[in-house]
């Protein structure tokens, strides 16, 4: 089960089908070619309209309002299964880290309206700060692609450790549990004096 699910990932290439239109979804990242700043600030807002920033300069990824040294920020969709899948897992990590470690779930390409997206967040028991601002969370996935080396239209879950303000490492399509919090265990030894 664990290795299936570190293998798996939403995107053109999948043989299942979401929709059944000609607007048809993918789960790959579209990237639009633009000069990039040398400075950012990205909003990342959930349905409760409860905000953190997020400044960047000289590749230091200053979260505010987020006290943990660690940050995860998960990009997904509520209609990828391999996204789906691992929300309890990040549930958990949050609780178990919940001292040391901020989960944030940038949704990206969901056309769920406010009361399904609330609903969903219910039924899969999402227990981490989920950011439904999906220009935001779009607009950081454009800055952040090139600066991890991944190709235009990288697949999700995606998601990327920031510790102390810094990148410390990413993970392309859904990780199983047990490793994010070994690579969390570690990053946290290495905070320790």
């Amino acid at each position: 089960m664990g290795l299936s699910l570190l293998l798996t990932a939403c995107g053109e290439d999948s043989t299942q089908k979401v929709q059944q239109n000609p607007q048809e979804k993918t789960a790959k990242i579209k990237l639009v070619e633009k000069s990039i700043p040398k400075e950012y600030t990205f909003t990342f807002s959930d349905l409760n309209n409860q905000a953190s920033k997020l400044y960047i300069k000289e590749n230091i990824y200053n979260f505010v309002n987020i006290q943990q040294p660690i940050v995860l920020v998960t990009f997904f969709s509520t209609w990828c299964p391999p996204c789906r899948g691992q929300i309890p897992h990040l549930s958990n990590l949050q609780e178990i880290f919940k001292e040391n470690v901020f989960i944030v779930g940038a949704l990206v390409y969901d056309d769920l309206n406010h009361k399904e997206l609330a609903k969903f967040f219910v039924s899969q028991k999402a227990h981490f700060f989920i950011s439904s601002n999906q220009k935001e969370n779009l607009d950081f996935a454009h800055m952040l692609a090139p600066n991890l080396r991944l190709k235009p239209d990288f697949e999700i879950p995606m998601t990327v450790m920031f510790v102390n303000g810094k990148y410390y490492t990413h993970y392309e399509q859904a990780i199983p549990e047990e490793m994010l919090a070994s690579d969390i265990t570690q990053a946290l030894k290495k905070l320790q004096p």
